[in-house]
């Protein structure tokens, strides 16, 4: 899979800068604390799970109020601009000359070279001189109007992330208490990180409803228009015109009524954002910060226990869990990384690193004796198209993530395939199928070689579970957030390798489907 190039913006910086502010804090006043501790903490005094901490739904609803307002204007002047009517002279083949005056006589006689033939009945020129009319768009109230236009979907994109965001966790915490899907420990560990949610936004849920279907709305009387050319011919415009009152602004109704409203939203001027507020470094090791702190909360969560009076130093993180017969260390690499070390009957060791600063497999091999290198991101991208593991304190499925990559340690660090790494059962052969099952939790553990890269890989199924079947949905489309969701989590995250949008699973190594009937392992 193709490396992604991650194209940070400000914006998205400075909101996950303040998202993980708390954290810092957090850290700064307990850098040292037992797993009891830092439990209590995640419920009274920390948030590992945070959309948006000072969002407020009233002002969202006013300006959603006024954008509204301006739509039937907006949609007029997509479709009858004001416009100027821009003159020049060029040389066209004789053909097409439409316009002809004494400039074009003129001009043949000095140029010779754009005569084809001269005969007795006069002069067969080749090209001629001719004057072009055409529609000029790129008039400053056009150009406002853009701006207005890109600022008005740039608010719809970040508010109906931060809305889905919100019913998407509402949505999951529908408890059945009679599932098997979902590891023991699934209800509790959401439970803990909601208890900050439920509390600010429990009262908002129908109306983030409301303001999600209303943004759609606006979404879709603009989008479709954006092919018009008054938008076309301003692609490349200055972003941040400063808004003056001209007398198109007015005079006429429906640019008076865009103007009026862009100046309410973005003030008398639109600042341009400012470089190097954040320093990379820092930002880096806050979001490192983070990872570390949602890892042990993981690791807690998914029946790895430690020592109850030891200490965990998040300034200096190495502490050991054990699970059955496996251990698992977690540290970090000088504020860098992350490393999981797995032992059972093997070593299995994982690196966790920000995708922005991966380097080579063979880097980490060389240096740090690692098995895997894993990438993850705090940008938000969707599942189907990222290659890297979205970690991020806005995402309420990002320690079950964490918690997939754990199961697939420990699945490769056991060679006896006798306890079930999932929820602790005992794991049956099967010696016809070729595979390991557990008869609690039906996880199955299978093994498959890929035919383009002669590599073998492990991966886990679930023959009694139901994949819904869920219809396609384009990239364009306003659901395309949701629905990657659905996809992701068709498997409920017991899968430890990338599924597709039907659910099937992926290659590691050449992303394809494979037969998957018969396995190298035998049993």
């Amino acid at each position: 899979m193709n490396q992604r190039s991650v194209k940070k913006t400000l914006e998205e910086q400075l909101r996950m800068y303040e998202l993980l502010e708390g954290i810092h804090t957090f850290v700064s006043r307990h850098p040292e604390l037992s797993y009891i501790e830092f439990d209590y903490y995640v419920v009274h005094d920390m948030t590992l799970f945070s959309v948006e901490p000072d969002f407020d739904f009233n002002k969202l609803n006013e300006d959603i109020h006024h954008i509204k307002k301006t739509i039937p204007a907006v949609k007029r002047i997509f479709n009858k601009p004001i416009i100027v009517l821009k003159d020049s002279d060029d040389v066209v083949p004789v053909e097409n000359a439409r316009i002809i005056n004494q400039g074009t006589f003129l001009h043949l006689a000095n140029h010779g070279q754009y005569v084809s033939n001269v005969t007795d009945h006069g002069v067969k020129p080749r090209k001629l001189l001719t004057r072009i009319y055409e529609d000029d768009y790129q008039i400053y109230e056009n150009m406002v109007f853009c701006n207005y236009i890109d600022d008005v979907l740039s608010l719809v994109k970040k508010n109906r992330r931060i809305l889905n965001s919100l019913l998407y966790a509402s949505d999951i915490m529908r408890f059945n208490l009679l599932e098997k899907v979902n590891h023991v420990n699934y209800f509790l560990a959401l439970g803990k990180l909601h208890t900050g949610y439920i509390r600010d936004f429990s009262q908002y849920v129908s109306l983030s409803r409301e303001l999600l279907h209303e943004l759609s709305q606006i979404s879709y009387a603009i989008n479709p228009r954006l092919h018009k050319p008054v938008y076309q011919k301003n692609l490349k415009r200055n972003r941040y015109l400063k808004l003056k009152k001209t007398n198109i602004f007015i005079s006429q109704k429906d640019y008076k009524l865009v103007y009026k409203t862009y100046k309410d939203l973005v003030g008398e001027q639109k600042s341009k954002p400012k470089e190097d507020i954040i320093e990379d470094e820092e930002m880096r090791q806050r979001y490192l910060l983070y990872v570390q702190m949602l890892t042990i909360f993981a690791i807690g969560h998914f029946r790895f226990v430690i020592k109850p009076g030891l200490k965990i130093d998040f300034n200096s993180l190495y502490v050991s869990f054990t699970f059955k017969t496996w251990k698992l260390d977690v540290f970090t690499n000088n504020k860098k990384e992350i490393i999981l070390h797995f032992n059972k009957d093997q070593s299995y060791k994982m690196i966790l690193v920000n995708s922005d600063d991966a380097k080579s497999l063979t880097y980490y091999k060389k240096n740090y004796a690692i098995d895997e290198v894993i990438k993850i991101s705090h940008h938000d991208e969707g599942y189907l198209e990222r290659d890297d593991i979205h970690i991020s304190i806005d995402d309420i499925d990002s320690f079950r993530r964490l918690q997939q990559i754990m199961l697939k340690g420990m699945i490769n660090s056991d060679q006896k395939r006798d306890i079930c790494p999932f929820c602790g059962g005992k794991l049956y052969p099967d010696s016809h199928k070729q595979y390991h099952e557990c008869h609690d939790c039906m996880i199955q553990i299978k093994d498959n070689d890929c035919p383009d890269t002669r590599k073998s890989y492990t991966y886990t199924d679930n023959l009694n579970q139901h994949k819904p079947n869920m219809q396609h949905i384009d990239i364009k489309s306003d659901e395309y957030w949701y629905y990657e969701k659905q996809v992701e989590s068709m498997l409920y995250f017991r899968n430890i390798t990338r599924i597709n949008r039907d659910g099937d699973i992926l290659c590691p190594y050449c992303n394809k489907v494979h037969d998957q009937k018969n396995s190298k392992r035998r049993i």
